[in-house]
């Protein structure tokens, strides 16, 4: 069992070397304080994950894989179980598991944006709500992006209001909702809650040109702008989304 001086840090969608696997690698770079805890669909893909950060010069932390599908919920559970027998708590929970549909049926589209970005989320933070209560400085992040926010959406002179994917956007406006709903009822307990926007980061979904020529950055740029609200960095934006060019309207 890990002492009250470490901090346990969980986050989804952690396979791929990309912003969750990013923010993973910032934070075990940062500080031997974090146990970060890599979460993934694939369990062999979690172990590369792991292995591959292990690898890295200058890890502090401590690195572990765990396999967790945010739309199975008897896998949510199990690794909320097996968290729970092995470190007894959960100080951070990272939503970072996310989708992007290319699915050209856009009802079906939607469904499947919205079961992984957030049923898929709520289901993840309901499991672990009983962990994070038992930490003495709870945290809960909702990765989103400036592309759900309605005010953007809504303003012909913002970056984000001609922005395909309406189903993509779609689930980040729900998620921003949600993430402000979990503030709202456990702002009491004393957890911090907050959404964190790392901007558009480049991926092999779309052209890597078109990314850049859009402002897009690295994962390792993505991670370090999550990693910020996960160590503190952003406390006085709590409850609110925090994006790079401060906080993101609704």
């Amino acid at each position: 069992m890990e002492t009250s001086s470490q901090i346990i840090v969980l986050i989804t969608g952690t396979s791929k070397p990309r912003r969750g696997f990013e923010t993973a690698k910032n934070l075990a770079l940062h500080s031997s304080k974090y146990q970060v805890i890599l979460a993934s669909r694939d369990s062999a893909k979690g172990a590369d994950a792991v292995s591959t950060l292990k690898n890295q010069t200058n890890i502090k932390g401590t690195i572990e894989a765990i396999q967790l599908d945010v739309t199975d919920d008897a896998t949510v559970d199990a690794a909320a179980a097996k968290i729970s027998s092995t470190h007894g708590r959960l100080d951070v929970l990272v939503n970072n598991a996310g989708i992007m549909s290319k699915n050209p049926v856009a009802r079906d589209n939607l469904r499947e944006v919205l079961a992984v970005n957030c049923v898929g989320v709520m289901s993840v933070t309901e499991a672990f709500l009983p962990l994070l209560h038992k930490s003495s400085a709870p945290r809960l992040v909702f990765v989103s992006s400036s592309i759900g926010s309605i005010t953007h959406a809504s303003n012909p002179e913002s970056p984000y209001y001609r922005a395909a994917g309406e189903q993509y956007r779609m689930s980040k406006a729900a998620l921003n909702m949600l993430m402000n709903q979990y503030h709202v009822k456990l702002a009491k307990d004393g957890f911090k809650v907050f959404g964190a926007d790392p901007g558009l980061v480049i991926t092999n979904l779309m052209d890597k040109e078109n990314q850049r020529a859009r402002g897009g950055v690295e994962g390792d740029v993505g991670g370090e702008r999550i990693a910020t609200v996960v160590r503190g960095d952003r406390d006085d934006d709590v409850g609110k989304v925090c994006g790079v060019y401060g906080v993101c309207p609704w």
